[in-house]
C-alpha cells in the first residue's frame, strides 16, 4: 500500500480498515503524516491511527496540539465575526469552514449577503487585530496573528473561481440554501446547507483544482449516503452545474469502490441519456487512481463549456465570456502547472 492510500483509508471517517497496517515503518508513517497535512485531512488520519493503535512519531502529537489551538482560535474568530455582524448588521454565511467530519481547515471562509457590507466589515476588524493579507478577485483575506497559531480570514463578495462566478449570491439567500448550527459555547450561525456545499465542492473540484481532493472524497462519500441526489440534482441543475455534480460524485463512487470495496454500498443513479457523461467517466476511468485524483484535462474542459453554454443559452448571461476572458490568473497558472506536473509523475 503506497502513502497515498494508506492516508486515504486511515483518514476515512466512514469505513473500517481490514488491511494489516501493523508493520508499517517509522519512515513511512512520518511521510504519511507529511503526505496528510499537505491534503488537509491531519486531524482525521490522526484520529484514525489511534483507532487502529497505530503510534505515530512524536511529531504527530506536537502537530495534533498546533492542530487543537488553530481550531480553539477559529472558533473564538468566528464568534468575533458573529458579534460584529450582527452590530453592523450585516448578513453572511460560512462555507467550506464546517463539514460533517471532523475537519480543520486552514482559513475560515464567509459570503457577504451584500457586497457593499465588505468595507465597514474590514474597517471593523482591523479594529480588532485583523490586516489584509490579500486583496483576490472575489475576496479579501485577512489574517490575526495570536499565541503560536493565526486565523485567515477569507470575506468573499461572490461565490466564484476567479471571475467565473459558480453560483448567483442572490439564489442562496432567495432559496434558503443555508441552515442554521450551533457551535461549541451555544452561538448560533448560518452555514451554507449540505447539499449545497456539495454542488459547491464539486465545481470548485473541477473548475479551480482540477483534482478531486480527499477532504472532497469524503464529502462526497457522505452526501452519497446521506443526500436526496435527486435533491442535489435540482440544485445542480438551477446553476448550471450538472455535469461537473455528476462527474464529482461518479469519480468519487468510483474511488470509493475501487478503495474500499463492499463498504462502499451506496448506488448512484445510472446516467441515462448523458452521452457526453460516459465518455468522460471512461477517459476518468483510464487515469491512475491516486489521490488526489488529477481530473483528464477533456474532463475539466468539457466542464468549463458546459456552464458558460448554460449560463448563455438559459439564463442569456453573455457576461460570463468576459469572467471566462478574465479567468487565467497567477494563481490559476500555478495550479494549472501544479496539475500538469502530478499528470506526468
Amino acid at each position: 500500500m503506497n502513502i497515498s492510500e494508506f492516508v486515504t483509508k486511515v483518514a476515512n471517517p466512514y469505513f473500517a480498515l481490514h488491511e494489516n497496517v501493523s508493520n508499517v515503518t517509522n519512515e513511512f508513517l512520518r511521510s504519511s503524516v507529511e503526505f496528510a497535512v499537505k491534503n488537509k485531512v491531519f486531524p482525521l488520519f490522526y484520529e484514525g491511527c489511534l483507532k487502529l493503535g497505530i503510534r505515530l512519531p512524536r511529531e504527530a502529537e506536537l502537530l495534533a496540539g498546533s492542530y487543537e489551538k488553530r481550531r480553539k482560535m477559529q472558533l473564538e474568530e468566528v464568534n468575533l465575526l458573529l458579534d460584529i455582524s450582527d452590530k453592523l448588521g450585516i448578513e453572511l454565511m460560512f462555507f467550506k469552514t464546517f463539514r460533517p467530519f471532523n475537519y480543520i481547515p486552514d482559513d475560515i471562509d464567509v459570503l457577504l449577503r451584500d457586497e457593499k457590507d465588505l468595507g465597514p466589515l474590514v474597517d471593523k476588524l482591523k479594529e480588532k487585530g485583523y490586516f489584509i493579507l490579500k486583496v483576490g478577485t472575489p475576496e479579501v483575506v485577512l489574517r490575526k496573528v495570536g499565541k503560536d497559531v493565526y486565523v485567515d480570514l477569507d470575506i468573499h463578495k461572490r461565490l466564484a473561481v476567479g471571475h467565473l462566478d459558480v453560483f448567483r449570491v442572490e439564489n442562496l439567500w432567495r432559496n434558503h440554501a443555508y441552515e442554521t448550527i450551533r457551535i461549541n459555547n451555544g452561538c448560533k450561525m448560518l452555514k451554507l446547507s449540505d447539499d449545497y456545499e456539495v454542488v459547491r465542492e464539486a465545481a470548485y473540484s473541477l473548475l479551480k483544482d482540477f483534482n478531486l481532493s480527499i477532504p472532497g472524497l469524503y464529502l462526497a462519500i457522505y452526501s452519497m449516503m446521506n443526500s436526496d441526489l435527486k435533491v442535489l440534482e435540482r440544485i445542480a441543475e438551477e446553476e448550471n452545474l450538472l455535469l461537473p455534480l455528476d462527474l464529482y460524485l461518479n469519480v468519487a463512487h468510483y474511488i470509493a469502490c475501487k478503495l474500499f470495496g463492499s463498504e462502499a454500498r451506496f448506488q448512484l443513479p445510472k446516467a441515462k441519456g448523458k452521452a457526453a457523461l460516459g465518455i468522460l467517466l471512461k477517459l476518468c476511468k483510464r487515469q491512475q487512481l491516486k489521490m488526489p485524483y488529477y481530473y483528464p484535462i477533456l474532463a475539466i474542459t468539457w466542464a468549463y463549456m458546459s456552464k458558460v453554454e448554460l449560463e448563455i443559452r438559459r439564463n442569456r448571461n453573455v457576461g460570463v465570456l468576459l469572467q471566462l476572458i478574465k479567468q487565467p490568473s497567477s494563481k490559476g497558472m500555478g495550479i494549472l502547472l501544479d496539475y500538469i506536473r502530478e499528470c506526468f509523475h
